[in-house]
């Protein structure tokens, strides 16, 4: 009897090693989170693709906007007024996705009218708190003016742009996808010349 039970037993094992039934459920089980991921990523990137195609259109048409003015206001605090207005197109070209981590800075640099490689800042922006360069006499190197750009006395009008990029899944794996820093910078010749901010002569002043 225990020879029976013995062999018993070694045939109903070996018809469970035989037996295919739930082997397919398994194989989903390990392979769904990998294709799950995998249509995720595929989604994550299109959208990523757009975010940042809508961040550069922003910043371009933001350096196209303001290279456009002669005079921005009569005065400082209509200059202001002035560019918070225009900035509102930066927030329409993000549509439909948020503009709420779209941060600016715009300038208007000058070259020295003897010596093109020395610029000064002759007024700034800042928008959505946007850190910028402090106002300043000369500038021999910085990076926002490349060296030749300006011939003595040019005016640039300069867009430095920035986008926080949030995937959609980095709640969810924190340690593995995560925020992006996105940077754009685009320099536009104004088409007066120069773009007068709160005056309508030479800028004399740097406000900030």
């Amino acid at each position: 009897m225990h020879q029976i039970g013995h062999l018993r037993l070694i045939s109903q094992f070996r018809r469970f090693l035989r037996d295919g039934n739930g082997v397919a459920a398994v194989e989903f089980a390990f392979l769904a989170p990998l294709l799950m991921l995998m249509t995720f990523g595929t989604f994550e990137i299109t959208r990523a693709l757009m975010i940042h195609q809508r961040f550069q259109r922003a910043t371009a048409m933001i350096g196209d906007l303001v290279a456009r003015e002669q005079q921005l206001g009569a005065s400082s605090s209509d200059a202001l007024t002035q560019l918070n207005s225009i900035m509102k197109a930066a927030q329409q070209a993000m549509a439909p996705y948020s503009y709420t981590p779209l941060q600016m800075g715009v300038y208007q640099f000058r070259a020295n009218s003897t010596d093109a490689t020395k610029s000064r800042i002759e007024w700034s922006y800042a928008y959505n708190n946007m850190i910028i360069q402090p106002c300043s006499l000369t500038y021999t190197s910085n990076k926002l003016v490349p060296s030749g750009l300006l011939s003595k006395g040019d005016a640039a009008i300069i867009i430095d742009a920035r986008y926080q990029y949030s995937p959609l899944l980095t709640n969810l794996l924190p340690n593995v996808i995560k925020q992006m820093s996105w940077t754009d910078t685009i320099t536009f010749a104004p088409r007066f010349g120069s773009v007068f901010y709160g005056q309508a002569t030479q800028n004399s002043v740097c406000p900030s």
